[in-house]
């Protein structure tokens, strides 16, 4: 597992996905990477600096957009905390999508580097998502754990906005966020049943039908579908993938037999 995935409950990510599912898809949707110029570790001191920013953004954007947001907090690997923000714009702006980022964007990173001089501008791009790209990307920050909230501390995703966000809310089913986690998270439906010994869940057999289903899905192809899983950047062999995935919950390391190739 990649020492940047965020640990999540699975209610909590559950509750995420209801969330992002809800939001109404728009042209103008924008990712933005924000680190911060200093060690902080703490989600409750992070945030604060994070809501600076959508108060100095609205006060300038808010004249001409709707203006919503979704973003979650995670570490990197030196355990600071950083942001993944999803802004998205309602409405009918004059500018194309393309010239409305470039206005985000400059303004964006104008008021983050008053908040956070010592912030690297060049780890901040913002970039034009869609929706389901959008949650591919975020979820694959994610890793689903027993880690549940700590009273008193910030949940490590949020909206802004909210109001706009349920004003233009889609209805969501059970269903849906159950093929969606299914998806994003298919290690998790390993888990054994009580009392039965531990086995090899993820087999050839069973990696071809995720990889089936992924392919149908359409969205992601399976070769950048095990790299964001894994949280690499180079190609992964399907053994490697079938060894995380079983590894993830606790299921026997595979080993291949002699004739066992790589790929399917």
């Amino acid at each position: 597992m990649s020492k940047n995935l965020f640990v999540c409950s699975k209610s909590s990510i559950q509750r995420f996905i209801k969330l992002w599912l809800s939001v109404k898809p728009t042209p103008y949707w924008f990712h933005q990477t924000l680190s911060l110029g200093q060690q902080i570790e703490d989600f409750a001191i992070a945030k604060p600096i994070l809501e600076k920013l959508f108060d100095s953004l609205e006060v300038e954007m808010g004249k001409t957009y709707d203006m919503g947001a979704v973003y979650i907090m995670g570490h990197q690997g030196n355990k600071r905390v950083h942001f993944h923000v999803v802004f998205f714009f309602y409405g009918t702006p004059a500018e194309t999508p393309e010239k409305l980022a470039e206005i985000l964007r400059l303004e964006i990173r104008k008021r983050w580097k008053k908040l956070n001089p010592r912030s690297n501008p060049t780890g901040n791009w913002l970039k034009i998502q869609t929706k389901a790209s959008g949650l591919w990307y975020l979820a694959g920050h994610l890793a689903v754990g027993k880690t549940a909230k700590a009273k008193g501390k910030p949940s490590w995703y949020g909206v802004r906005n909210k109001r706009l966000i349920e004003a233009h809310a889609l209805p969501v089913t059970s269903n849906q966020v159950r093929r969606e986690f299914e998806c994003h998270f298919p290690a998790v439906l390993a888990t054994p049943a009580a009392k039965k010994p531990k086995v090899i869940f993820y087999d050839r057999s069973k990696l071809a039908e995720l990889r089936a289903y992924v392919e149908a899905d359409g969205r992601h192809d399976w070769e950048d579908f095990k790299r964001m899983k894994m949280g690499r950047k180079r190609k992964v062999s399907d053994f490697d993938f079938m060894d995380f995935l079983n590894a993830q919950n606790g299921w026997k390391t595979v080993t291949p037999s002699p004739d066992d190739g790589n790929t399917l």
